[in-house]
């Protein structure tokens, strides 16, 4: 079964991506908010040639909303021009357009200067900046109550050019907040690249870790070695060189010599290892022998006896040797008193100790 930490740090790493999901969602939200609603708002001028100009303007916060079809006036100049008293401005009867009065900025609250124009007579109230903020805009902020007419900021600039316009029965519209569609579809379409990536590489990273969790379980269901006893079940042997001389003969595990007097494990194929290094291997790794690849735990696979085969074949796990001899000890796998001493010299393959 999979282990317990490899399953929590794979729902750790879908938890962490479930956070930059949320994270990205998060920020869109923030930048729709700040950019979706980008437009243009603007105060046009028209004179008597039928000539216009525009001017931007920001509505205020705490007046009624400009009509989608904008609403248009006469100009006049507030007198005092801050407004910050009642008007002495007298409106002149007939005029075709409804009022609307110019006022500084300065000296009384914004809400205060709407309501003395409002109280004149006025239909709307444009304020424009002091010296001081020369291209500023900001959105002028007051309370609402008893106020009913249209307000508007516009910059210092644009106030001087306003007042240049007043007496020339020059028209004065005030547009309202224009969405701008271009903006608004890329910011839309930005918006929904961003998402889209979002989700596809969330999808494409939980299917990857999904399907290396499910190769992790697999894998671990596999057999990975045999167990002790039948480990312990295969022969030994006890390595013996005659004459103390090196016999070539090495672990193909460790890579070491064999030395007289070491134990040694023989498989069913007939390779022998030191007992060590290949009880680790199958007990932790692998049940199968490490060069050959048959499976340790099957019994010997002995070729049939044909008319060629040989009355006495010395047996394959007598280790050869050059020049002097060697010996190996064959114990029992349970452990019997029976004991087998193999020895093998240059005399062994006469005639003589054939028959």
């Amino acid at each position: 079964m999979p282990s317990v930490v490899g399953e929590s740090g794979f729902l750790s790493r879908i938890t962490n991506q479930k956070e930059v999901m949320v994270s990205l969602a998060c920020l869109s939200l923030v930048i729709l908010t700040l950019l979706f609603g980008h437009g243009s708002a603007a105060v046009l001028l028209f004179n008597t040639k039928n000539e216009s100009r525009s001017f931007p303007d920001m509505e205020a916060a705490f007046t009624p909303s400009i009509p989608s079809g904008g609403v248009a006036g006469i100009l006049h100049e507030a007198n005092p021009l801050d407004a910050c008293s009642p008007l002495k401005n007298l409106i002149p009867k007939g005029e075709p357009l409804p009022p609307f009065v110019l006022v500084s900025r300065g000296s009384c609250n914004f809400d205060k200067k709407v309501k003395n124009a409002q109280d004149a007579g006025f239909q709307a109230a444009i304020v424009y900046n002091s010296m001081d903020f020369v291209g500023d805009l900001v959105i002028m902020s007051g309370s609402p109550e008893g106020i009913d007419i249209y307000a508007v900021f516009v910059s210092w600039l644009t106030g001087q050019a306003l007042l240049g316009a007043v007496g020339d029965n020059n028209t004065c519209t005030l547009v309202p907040y224009i969405e701008d569609t271009a903006w608004s579809i890329m910011v839309v379409s930005s918006i929904s690249l961003l998402a889209i990536s979002a989700v596809l590489s969330t999808f494409f990273f939980v299917r990857r870790h999904s399907l290396r969790h499910r190769g992790s379980r697999l894998l671990s269901r596999e057999p990975s070695g045999m167990n002790a006893r039948d480990v312990h079940a295969l022969p030994t042997l006890i390595f013996k060189a005659v004459g103390g001389a090196a016999t070539g003969e090495m672990c193909a595990i460790c890579l070491e010599d064999y030395e007289s007097g070491e134990k040694l494990r023989l498989l069913p194929c007939q390779h022998d290892f030191h007992v060590g290094c290949i009880d680790q291997w199958l007990l932790t790794r692998r049940r199968f022998c490490p060069i050959c690849k048959q499976d340790a735990s099957s019994a010997p696979v002995h070729p049939s006896a044909t008319e060629t085969t040989p009355l006495l074949v010395a047996p394959s796990h007598i280790f050869s040797v050059p020049a002097t001899a060697s010996a190996a000890t064959q114990t029992s796998p349970v452990g019997s008193p029976t004991i087998q001493t193999i020895q093998s010299s240059p005399s062994d393959v006469s005639g003589e100790n054939l028959c």
